[in-house]
């Protein structure tokens, strides 16, 4: 016999049928949970219910979890921080715990990150616990943090200066060996800020780099993507100048867009000034080889031309011709020491002629300005024989004199050479590599330019310098930096 089956009736079994589909999605989706979640007694705080992932963390069966409260199982302290949570729950009605560790039953340590919530079911307060296991992503952040600090760490105590820009060419970044460098500190982010952190660039060919058409602009317009040992030089705001070699590569994200560049710039300043005093030494040592020629010349035609015999205008050309050798082994073996006044011209002049009457107190020179010194003494005595006062046979003279006033840092060193008794003198109509040596070199080394008077009695050549620059109390680089004197 068929019975009727009322609207009431379908729709109760209908929402029935409801009511388990509800129920089989929930309790799949608290089976599978790749986050284990508790489920809690509000007021026993106890545990009613776990999903699997929660004993699989724990260690613990699910029969083991039922029925202890979270301190028990290892994810609160104790009884009173179980307490102190359940208090602020039911006050909040959410705890959220961001970095919390755990023990398991075994005794390993994780961190996991909690978030619990009180609601209402059929009547009845429920506390529901998302347990998120973060161990890795601690980990992670570690050695990202880890990995960052050596970053900055080899950023900040390399050698080179290193900086980086956007993908507008701002400045972003930079070490503390580019401040240096720069010889300022740039804001990071300022669109001003652009390309360089210089006042100013040039070219190695001594031609202003606008910023915008230096190597680090070529790489964030996507001119070239990377530069090699492109040479350029940079203008500090107290106007001295370094050339440094700039290695760039551009900067790509995730998705292969260009994001900026970064750039690694050696300092070479050093290194130039090296190449360039090998060099000059390499002009001056042909240049002081033509000079030696006539200086021996000199020596030779005057030893040999008196009426003593012999023997004893050899013995007295040998005597001369060992003075010179001996001042330019000094110049050689000893010339970057430093070395007294007196010894420098003792060994530069004693083979050139008894008319050079040398007198003073004993100063030490540094070692750059004793070498400078002997330079600028070989080329006034060569200057003397060729066309001054010991040109003549006969007669001419030299007076060098030198002396010091003034104490401590105002103290002053002076030194003259006084030609008397010579040809007419002749005021020269070029200058040459003598002249640069008498001149700039003087002006460059001693810190004082020296005054030059082709007076009618003869050449007068003199220095007025402040002591502590040239004594061996300031032993200053040692260097001819011939790139200071070739500057217009």
């Amino acid at each position: 016999m068929d019975i009727p089956i009322t609207q009431d009736i379908a729709d109760d079994l209908a929402f029935r049928v409801a009511i388990r589909q509800s129920e089989v999605r929930y309790r799949r989706l608290f089976e599978a949970a790749h986050d284990g979640v508790l489920i809690l007694d509000s007021v026993s705080r106890k545990i009613t219910d776990a999903n699997p992932f929660m004993s699989h963390l724990l260690g613990y069966r699910h029969e083991e979890l039922l029925g202890k409260e979270l301190w028990e199982i290892g994810l609160l302290k104790d009884e009173q921080a179980s307490q102190a949570a359940f208090r602020e729950l039911q006050q909040n009605g959410q705890v959220r715990y961001e970095d919390l560790p755990l023990k398991s039953k075994s005794g390993d340590k994780r961190e996991v990150e909690i978030v619990a919530n009180r609601y209402d079911e059929d009547g009845t307060q429920v506390v529901q616990c998302n347990v998120r296991d973060i161990t890795e992503r601690k980990r992670t952040e570690g050695a990202l943090r880890a990995s960052e600090e050596r970053f900055r760490t080899l950023f900040e105590l390399g050698p080179a200066a290193v900086y980086s820009c956007d993908a507008q060419g701002v400045i972003q970044d930079f070490n503390r060996r580019a401040t240096e460098f720069w010889g300022r500190t740039p804001a990071r982010g300022d669109d001003s800020e652009r390309f360089c952190g210089s006042i100013r660039m040039f070219r190695p060919d001594g031609s202003i780099m606008p910023h915008d058409e230096c190597p680090m602009a070529w790489v964030v317009s996507g001119k070239v993507s990377e530069v090699n040992d492109e040479e350029v030089i940079v203008e500090r705001p107290d106007g001295s100048r370094l050339t440094a070699v700039v290695n760039i590569r551009s900067l790509y994200n995730e998705r292969g867009e260009a994001t900026g560049a970064i750039n690694c710039a050696y300092d070479i300043t050093e290194r130039k000034h090296v190449e360039e005093h090998q060099r000059f030494l390499m002009n001056e040592l042909a240049h002081r080889g033509g000079n030696l020629l006539a200086v021996i010349q000199s020596i030779v035609s005057r030893s040999l031309a008196g009426t003593k015999p012999l023997a004893e205008e050899r013995n007295t050309l040998m005597r001369r011709l060992q003075a010179l050798a001996r001042s330019q082994s000094a110049l050689m073996n000893k010339g970057f020491q430093g070395a007294f006044v007196a010894e420098i011209i003792r060994l530069e002049l004693e083979g050139f002629s008894d008319r050079i009457v040398a007198t003073g107190p004993d100063v030490m020179l540094n070692s750059r300005t004793a070498q400078t010194f002997a330079l600028l003494l070989h080329e006034l005595a060569t200057n003397a024989i060729k066309y001054g006062a010991l040109s003549r046979s006969d007669k001419g003279r030299v007076d060098v004199h030198w002396s010091t006033e003034g104490t401590a840092q105002e103290a002053r060193f002076k030194f003259g050479w006084q030609e008397r008794d010579g040809p007419p003198v002749v005021v020269p109509t070029r200058k040459g590599f003598g002249s640069l040596l008498l001149e700039k070199l003087a002006s460059q080394d001693f810190g004082a330019p020296p005054k030059i008077e082709f007076s009618p009695n003869g050449l007068l050549y003199s220095i007025d310098a402040s002591l502590p620059t040239m004594t061996a109390g300031d032993q200053r680089e040692n260097l001819l930096r011939s790139s200071d004197y070739a500057r217009p």
